[in-house]
């Protein structure tokens, strides 16, 4: 089936396009995939967009089902900041703002910390506010953010002189790699950001070699803007300017630069628009205080140990260069279990060794990452260096609050580049096969996360339905505590948030609390109550977020997935006394 979808892509290429292809043929007889320096790409945006058609069919086959999907987590944020830019174009965070589960309100959501920087999903969401279904709306805009980064991913892939079998496979495995599609079931800007993120490499890559102004125009809005989606993605300027050298050699690199130092005008360009934009969009005021409990070196440890992980599963990265490398270096494998196995011995104490996954899966990222590095270094391969940099980009986050897998989607890119140079070194029959089980295995995660997460998120929306719109419709006046999607549709259904030190909700009022997202604090504030109504929601397809699972957090737990169809999200109506 994988062969098939290559080849029904491949149909649309006409002889004369192959016959063009001789650049990209010839550079891997010399070089190797992927090693062939950064050329000009013979395939226009037709057939590029016909290498992406098994992606983007991936993509409509995986997300179609789940248009209709409720906002969840920090969907809200971006939404509010959508509806703040109708009233204040020029100020998407001057919005107040209640959140982090503990009643921390805010005068200005700007000073919510890295939030106050990601204002661009804000003007995209925009037709959400304007248009009923919403739901809709904001997933079909990420459904099309998606298709354009698999189209950029097919891109790169040519430009670096993969051939179009290999580029049609890039992108379908990152569309298929987790979290890409559980993140394009949200209304929040990774997608957004690395959309763009590609989009200013790819271009930057054109100018490189073909030196037209427009490239240059393109890569520089590009790489500006994709930063105001995502802070993190700043830094594909930097990695952007080391693409821009032809060698690794730092003398000749030094000797390019002083030659060709007009080549990074669009890197000053989009330094230039990244300041530009964050500065006409932040809101004045008095300075913010220190963003609360959000940056500790007491979260290193937690936050290192779940980048690891993720490069293990379900990001298949680690186990993929570990397999592809047993015969040159076994202890490679054996090496990270020992001081579990050691630690757990004899075996059949209590505590065994399974417990310990989560150390066992960071050993093995940190040995398949490190041997990675290692190699590329040592065999100067400037392409694996740049990759390798590229896969170490989220790691300036680990003094964060948390690290979710989200914080990779930055860097799938890369990994799917080392994958499919990894695997290039097997026969053909052997490289459809690995693509295959790749592909099929990630994509069958991703699914299993969207049809829990659809449950997770849904979870707000009938409570709000369910608990406060009847009461809304009889003229009563409803309060709400709570956070992420909750946060939404409860003020949909027309609650208004009970702020600690202002009054509301009043005696004989109603409050409705999610007790997951941090209403029991409202509830402290209001000993004196009488319950009317709750609801229970199960977990039929298990669960993505609390009781061990932690898709948007690695604080809530070390899966992104857990099978527990008992453990349920409460949500309670009272009546203040």
């Amino acid at each position: 089936m994988f062969k098939a979808f290559v080849r029904i892509s491949e149909g649309f290429l006409d002889d004369r396009v192959l016959g063009s292809a001789n650049y990209n043929m010839a550079s891997f007889v010399k070089f190797g995939p992927g090693n062939a320096p950064d050329g000009k790409s013979n395939y226009g945006l037709s057939q590029s967009v016909s290498l992406a058609l098994p992606g983007i069919l991936l993509v409509l086959v995986c997300l179609i089902p789940f248009l209709n999907k409720a906002f969840t987590i920090d969907d809200p944020v971006f939404l509010l900041e959508a509806r703040q830019i109708l009233k204040t174009p020029l100020r998407p965070m001057s919005f107040e703002f209640c959140w982090m589960g503990d009643e921390t309100c805010l005068v200005r959501a700007g000073d919510l910390g890295a939030n106050a920087r990601e204002g661009l999903m804000g003007y995209l969401l925009v037709p959400v506010i304007l248009v009923p279904s919403s739901e809709r709306i904001a997933h079909l805009l990420q459904i099309l953010l998606l298709s354009l980064t698999i189209i950029e991913m097919v891109n790169i892939a040519l430009r670096l002189g993969f051939d179009r079998f290999q580029a049609a496979t890039a992108g379908m495995l990152i569309a298929a790699i987790p979290p890409l599609l559980s993140m394009a079931s949200t209304a929040m800007p990774d997608v957004a950001a690395i959309a763009l993120g590609l989009t200013g490499l790819e271009r930057l890559l054109a100018w490189k070699v073909e030196r037209l102004w427009h490239q240059a125009a393109f890569a520089s809005l590009a790489l500006g803007l994709a930063s105001y989606a995502r802070p993190q993605v700043a830094l594909f300027i930097p990695l952007g300017a080391m693409w821009l050298f032809k060698e690794g050699n730092f003398q000749k690199s030094l000797a390019q630069f002083r030659r060709q130092t007009f080549l990074w005008t669009p890197i000053l360009f989009a330094i230039t628009i990244t300041v530009v934009v964050n500065v006409l969009t932040r809101d004045r005021g008095p300075a913010p205080e220190p963003a609360h409990m959000e940056i500790g070196t007491g979260n290193t440890v937690r936050n290192l140990f779940a980048y690891l992980r993720y490069l293990v599963f379900p990001i298949p990265l680690a186990v993929v260069w570990l397999a592809m490398h047993w015969r040159r270096a076994r202890i490679l494998i054996v090496l990270p279990a020992i001081p579990i196995i050691v630690a757990h011995f004899p075996l059949f104490q209590s505590k065994k060794v399974i417990n310990e996954w989560p150390v066992v899966a960071a050993l093995y990222g940190l040995t398949a990452l490190v041997d990675m590095i290692y190699q590329y270094l040592h065999s100067r391969h400037r392409l694996g260096v740049l990759l390798s940099l590229w896969v170490l980009i989220p790691l300036p986050a680990i003094i964060y609050l948390h690290l979710p897998i989200k914080y990779m989607v930055a860097v799938l890119p890369a990994i799917v580049l080392i994958l499919i140079q990894l695997l290039s070194t097997l026969s053909k029959q052997l490289q459809i096969l690995a693509y295959s089980v790749l592909i099929i295995s990630c994509t069958a995660y991703s699914l299993l996360l969207l049809r829990a997460d659809a449950d997770f998120a849904d979870y707000g929306r009938r409570a709000a339905g369910e608990l406060i719109a009847p009461h809304v419709a009889k003229g009563e006046k409803v309060w709400y505590g709570g956070q992420w999607g909750f946060y939404w549709y409860a003020q949909e259904a027309g609650a208004r948030i009970s702020k600690p030190g202002e009054p509301g909700p009043n005696p004989g009022e109603l409050l409705v609390v999610g007790l997951m997202e941090g209403g029991d604090v409202t509830l402290n504030r209001f000993p004196d109550r009488e319950l009317i109504d709750s609801r229970s929601y199960g977990s039929p397809h298990g669960r993505t977020m609390g009781y061990g699972a932690g898709l948007y957090s690695n604080s809530f737990g070390n899966a992104l997935w857990v099978w527990n169809p008992t453990s349920t999200n409460v949500y309670q109506l009272w009546r203040v006394h």
